[in-house]
């Protein structure tokens, strides 16, 4: 059935369109009054709170304002700046406003306001019930209540702090948390409040079964990706490192996870349904830069994030700095195991060529050297192993451990031709020949990386640790006999809020074999150290992320890299203002063959942060304190030192 129609008559219709056409013409010829609200008296954030309030009595449109109508405004502001105290603590606030007419139809009401004696705590009650009532956050929010006896009875920290207690508890599973009690009880006559709060935690839900909805690689792939099991307690945070853990495999373009609240059950579960959108197969990427330590660099990359369904990964790289003209071709492959998909196979190509003198240190004197010769080094590397991701502290952190197996033939050409030093030339003669040196080693070793870091910018605080063991032996083929141990650490602290502690420390050894050769020219005495260690094992200090007022890898013996390393640094950082802090520091260490001839080398100086998008711009004036008539040494990099 058609429902029913009412039309007006033709001309009623037509003498209410005409009304309209006049009320619009009178209203657009009418010049508006204005009539806006200052407060005084008052500071934030109750000042906040009662300019909210009143701006809504602001008139700024096509209204005329009679006397009348000013009035009745103005006694609206003042009551509405009492009404807006309250919340803040405050219920005998007066407020008196002065009419101003500030030109043609145009007003202006200052509005004084006095908050006058605030309603304060007498007695507050903090109660914590439920299986979750022991958690430490949740007794640190406790202890931390800011509405104790004596304090005003601000009603907007009351139900922020109320609110974050619920968020702590969420964030830990326990979804069903409530309020049993939540009182305030005001006497306005002696201006006291008495407070109580009763929370409810209720049981600690789990994480139930898993999901996947995707189509880019075979089940199993992803099934061992998460930092928890089935059964383990809802953690937001470990959700949210599930989600990023998914997205950097390289499989998805984007990763929603839907969460299955069932809080009925015992104990109550969450269920999740994960849904992965395929990536485009192929990555391009292409950077420019510069840096103090590497000159002008490019970089090319190309990463095909799936080969097949089984999960595999290629990655492959060009680089290219200026300084030491080197050259760099990387390529990686990675295959999730069938037994686990934290556990890969993984297997790695590079070709790296790079010019390399080689210089001869003046004996007694340390810091002076007499170029011996114009050198090439080109390493070619092929490296195989396993891969294994090794949760703990409830997969709130993880280790990356992998094992692997590592072959190197490596090309050393030096030219002698082109000696700097005259005496010395006289010494060796004119007719040295360019000297070719190929050698290749099989290595085995261990090596694990430890990253735990939280927060952004400035905030950004945690640990980074690295070390590795490794052993060539001719035993199993290897044309040179080392064994090598490393290990390094960094440590960001937050100092209050605007001050900031960074540790920086590494320590390499070597049981290579070292060659020295002393050389006597006039009345001077030359010597050469030149360790057996492959030159793609080798150490070297100086430069902005080692001991800076050095230059970059300029601490190591003859500057062709040492057997060992040792540095350290201290850096204390104070924010100046957003996205901006200064620093100053203090660095020591070097590189080097022989433990007996071992000394730090030491800078200290100051510097610049700007923390951008891209990670913190840093720069960095150094004074090397073992370098005499030296000067000041301008360090820049780019990006978080501790990643």
């Amino acid at each position: 059935m058609t429902p029913a129609r009412f039309r007006l008559p033709t001309a009623l219709r037509f003498r209410r369109a005409w009304l309209c056409l006049l009320l619009a013409a009178v209203c657009c010829g009418v010049q508006a009054d204005e009539f806006k609200v200052e407060v005084e008296g008052i500071a934030e954030p109750m000042l906040a709170g009662v300019q909210g309030r009143v701006a809504a009595l602001g008139v700024t449109g096509n209204m005329r304002l009679s006397s009348r109508r000013l009035e009745r405004l103005a006694e609206s502001a003042e009551r509405e700046a009492i009404l807006s105290l309250r919340p803040f603590g405050y219920y005998h606030a007066v407020a008196e406003g002065r009419l101003q007419e500030t030109g043609e139809n145009s007003w202006r009401l200052i509005l004084t306001v006095a908050a006058g004696p605030p309603q304060t705590v007498a007695s507050s009650v903090v109660d914590i019930v439920g299986p979750g009532a022991a958690l430490p956050e949740l007794q640190a929010w406790k202890q931390g209540w800011p509405l104790g006896v004596g304090r005003v009875m601000d009603q907007t920290v009351w139900e922020a702090e109320k609110q974050n207690a619920l968020d702590l508890l969420e964030s830990h599973g326990y979804l069903a948390a409530r309020y049993l009690e939540h009182v305030i009880e005001l006497d306005l006559e002696n201006h006291t409040a008495v407070t109580r709060l009763v929370l409810e935690t209720g049981p600690q839900a789990v994480i139930g079964t898993i999901t996947y909805e995707q189509d880019a690689v075979r089940p199993g792939v992803l099934e061992l990706v998460p930092r928890f099991d089935e059964g383990q307690a809802y953690d937001a945070w470990l959700l949210e490192k599930f989600r990023l853990d998914l997205w950097r495999t390289g499989y998805f373009s984007n990763v929603v996870i839907f969460e299955d609240r069932r809080l009925e059950e015992e104990p109550p579960k969450v269920n999740l349904r994960v849904q992965g959108s395929p990536r485009l197969p192929n990555t391009y990427q292409g950077t420019l830069g510069f840096g103090t330590d590497t000159g002008f660099r490019a970089q090319l990359s190309w990463s095909r994030h799936l080969l097949s369904e089984r999960g595999d990964s290629l990655e492959s790289g060009f680089g290219w700095q200026e300084k030491f003209n080197e050259f760099s071709l990387r390529s990686n492959y990675r295959l999730p195991r069938r037994a686990k998909a934290r556990d890969f196979w993984i297997s790695e190509g590079l070709v790296n060529r790079r010019n390399q003198n080689l210089d001869v240190s003046v004996a007694d004197t340390g810091d002076d050297f007499v170029r011996l010769a114009k050198g090439t080094i080109t390493d070619y590397s092929i490296k195989g192993g396993r891969l294994i991701v090794r949760d703990f502290d409830q997969g709130y952190q993880q280790i990356f451990e992998t094992w692997y197996g590592q072959y190197v033939y490596e090309t050393a050409s030096y030219d002698f031709g082109d000696l700097v030093d005259e005496a010395l030339r006289s010494e060796v003669g004119d007719e040295l020949e360019p000297v070719t040196q190929n050698v290749s080693s099989l290595a085995v070793g261990v090596q694990w990386d430890w990253p735990h870091v939280r927060g952004s910018a400035f905030q950004t605080v945690g640990h980074h640790e690295r070390a590795w063991i490794l052993t060539a032996q001719e035993a199993w083929g290897s044309e040179r006999t080392f064994t090598q141990a490393y290990v390094s650490s960094s440590w960001h602290r937050m100092l209050g809020e605007r001050w900031k502690l960074l540790l920086r420390g590494e320590a390499g050894y070597t049981d290579a074999a070292v060659s020295d050769i002393t050389l006597e020219i006039d009345d001077r005495t030359l010597e050469l150290s030149v360790t057996d260690l492959p030159n793609l094992y080798r150490f070297r200090a100086g430069g902005s992320r080692s001991v800076r007022g050095y230059g970059f890898e300029s601490l190591s013996n003859n500057g062709i890299g040492s057997n060992n390393i040792v540095t350290a640094s201290v850096e204390l950082e104070m924010s100046i203002r957003t996205k901006w802090s200064l620093a100053a520091f203090f660095d020591a260490g070097n590189a080097f063959n022989d433990w007996s001839d071992f000394e730090m080398k030491k800078g200290v100086g100051l510097g610049l942060r700007w923390y951008t998008i891209a990670g913190a711009a840093r720069l960095d004036l150094a004074q090397a304190l073992d370098l005499e008539g030296e000067p000041w040494r301008i360090h820049f990099t780019i990006g978080t030192p501790l990643l």
